[in-house]
């Protein structure tokens, strides 16, 4: 089986999808060829069904794809996955359920009812939870700490009513780090204007608009004129999905806090998020509060937004995590506490990916970014650019960084392909390994899988002895290869999954071996811009191969060749 690559530069096509960016929708089925992904059955014309929405893989990123699943099959999906796999919990994370007639909004529910149910019975099956130990050593952090009285009374003491000095005690928060407020906040800092930004481009539907949008408010800011704002802070904000903080909290959660803040009913406003969208709920209670009233004007900056979202990733109790909201809050107008649960929910609902927002940073930097996954080093190349001479930003490797890997891209036809790649490409062996990006620093080895995690160690620590004598003259590089086992007898591939470490004690005839297809770094030198054509050169002049250990991936170039007859 081969596999084939353009002969241009590395494209960075893989799309990470973390469980925290799955995001969810529902209507009913237009014409009835959708399948569902569990049972495989068609969804009916007409028939309600729901989807996981994630980046579109067959058009480079540009927008989203829906995996469509009946309610019912997804739910019990929802029931057998695993504690840290991002599930519906609760009606608003589910786009159009507003638009369901009743009867479906109740259906829907009652699965998410008896999901919840099912998951807080099989988790109360395991082992019981030890004792919760003293937290006495608590106060000397930056989060709301109670005191050693109110840690000592014993869990039962919470049904009741607690004595009034531990109340008093428990709810100030005696070291929570207080967030600057700076009194002359420079204008494109501001995070009104920064809302105003977020519902230009949720207004517009195409994605070269919103990137436009994006382009000429960092040139020009929210007058027209010059931006006078933090670049990285703005665009590290308008990414709450990729650049991420993760912040242990849900929106019944949030709820539960917001409703205790503004000393609402709790019953009401969860009613209310059945409706939808969790930071809607909040500004519609914060409007009606009396104890804790909106300020009229907004005067928040993107640098105490910041500073707040980092307070809340780093508190896990709900004490702590009442008071950073409750400080939030009294800083904020609604329509700024509004968009702070967006943040949280890393959802702006401004239906624009990272490749969208980037590209208005600089045509480059999404590559860049998907490069070294570091916003910041790509923020600071594009106005070091624009500062100096213009010019492409490079698309560069960090060594001992994981560089998201190049896949295939999908093709409706050979013909597509060629078109796609006129001036011919490369077909290579598809192995049935394990894909492995190789990095050596000095004597140092990092190995990363396909979905840029540690490759387990009984899999590739030997390499260490071999990479030496494969590449003499290399001190840093990084490989792009695919590790499998050998039959040393034969020289054939044996098959995927013998890589384990039960498995392979089996094959006492076979070796565990690196074949090598491309270089994207060697001492110091960046080699991702570069056509393959001349990676792979430059990889027959630096490596040696060492048999059955390292060894060249097998390639075959391709020219296709396509006369049009008229008749």
């Amino acid at each position: 089986m081969f596999s084939c690559v353009m002969a241009e530069t590395y494209f960075c096509l893989i799309f990470v999808m973390s469980e925290s960016t799955t995001k969810f929708a529902c209507d009913y089925a237009k014409r009835g060829t959708a399948g569902c992904k569990k049972c495989k059955a068609k969804c009916e014309k007409g028939q309600l069904r729901i989807a996981k929405v994630v980046p579109n893989f067959f058009h480079d990123g540009e927008g989203e794809m829906k995996q469509w699943h009946h309610p019912k099959c997804l739910f019990e999906m929802f029931e057998k996955a695993r504690a840290t796999t991002k599930i519906i919990e609760s009606t608003d994370e589910i786009e159009g359920f507003t638009d369901l007639t009743d009867e479906d909004k109740n259906m829907i529910k009652d699965l998410l009812k008896d999901v919840a149910e099912k998951r807080a019975n099989k988790g109360s099956k395991t082992a019981p939870k030890k004792p919760a130990k003293s937290k006495s050593s608590a106060a000397s952090t930056t989060i709301p700490a109670k005191s050693v009285k109110a840690e000592s009374t014993p869990s039962t003491s919470k049904i009741g009513k607690p004595e009034s000095p531990v109340k008093k005690e428990s709810s100030s928060p005696v070291k929570l780090e207080k967030v600057k407020v700076e009194s002359d906040v420079a204008e494109d800092n501001c995070f009104r204007n920064f809302r105003k930004l977020c519902e230009k481009i949720a207004d517009h539907a195409s994605y070269n608009d919103k990137s436009n949008i994006v382009s000429n408010w960092l040139k020009k800011g929210s007058r027209n004129t010059t931006f006078n704002g933090d670049t990285y802070l703005t665009v590290k904000l308008l990414l709450p999905g990729f650049v991420k903080r993760v912040y242990n909290i849900n929106s019944k959660q949030l709820v539960k806090l917001f409703s205790q803040i503004f000393m609402t009913s709790l019953t009401e406003m969860s009613d209310h998020l059945d409706q939808g969208d969790v930071a809607d709920t909040v500004k519609v209670y914060f409007e009606k509060s009396k104890k804790l009233v909106p300020q009229k004007k907004s005067s928040v900056s993107l640098q105490e937004v910041d500073a707040y979202l980092e307070q809340m990733s780093k508190v896990t109790k709900e004490d702590d995590q009442q008071a950073v909201l409750t400080a939030v809050a009294k800083r904020s107008t609604a329509n700024d506490l509004k968009f702070f649960v967006r943040l949280i929910k890393h959802d702006l609902r401004i239906n624009a990916g990272a490749k969208h927002i980037l590209q208005g940073l600089d045509s480059n930097a999404y590559e860049a970014f998907q490069a070294s996954r570091d916003l910041r080093d790509v923020v600071d190349r594009v106005l070091a650019h624009r500062t100096g001479d213009a010019g492409k930003l490079e698309v560069r490797a960090q060594l001992m960084t994981p560089v998201l890997p190049m896949l295939a891209e999908a093709c409706k036809s050979v013909q597509m392909a060629m078109r796609k790649c006129p001036e011919g490409m490369y077909a290579e062996i598809k192995y049935d390994g394990e894909r492995v990006q190789l990095h050596k620093k000095g004597s140092e080895f990092q190995y990363f899988s396909r979905s840029l995690k540690p490759v387990l160690p009984h899999k590739v620590s030997h390499f260490k002895d071999y990479i030496p004598s494969a590449f003499p003259g290399g001190d840093n590089l990084i490989l792009d290869a695919e590790v499998l086992l050998v039959d040393t007898k034969t020289g054939n591939p044996l098959p995927f999954g013998t890589l384990g470490v039960h498995k392979k004690a089996a094959f006492s005839d076979a070796k565990v071996c690196l074949y090598v297809f491309d270089c994207l770094y060697y001492n110091n030198e960046n080699l991702m811009e570069k056509p393959i054509k001349e990676r792979k050169k430059f990889l027959q002049r630096v490596m040696k191969e060492i048999p059955n250990r390292v060894m060249f991936s097998e390639q075959h170039s391709i020219v296709y060749y396509c006369v049009d007859i008229k008749v």
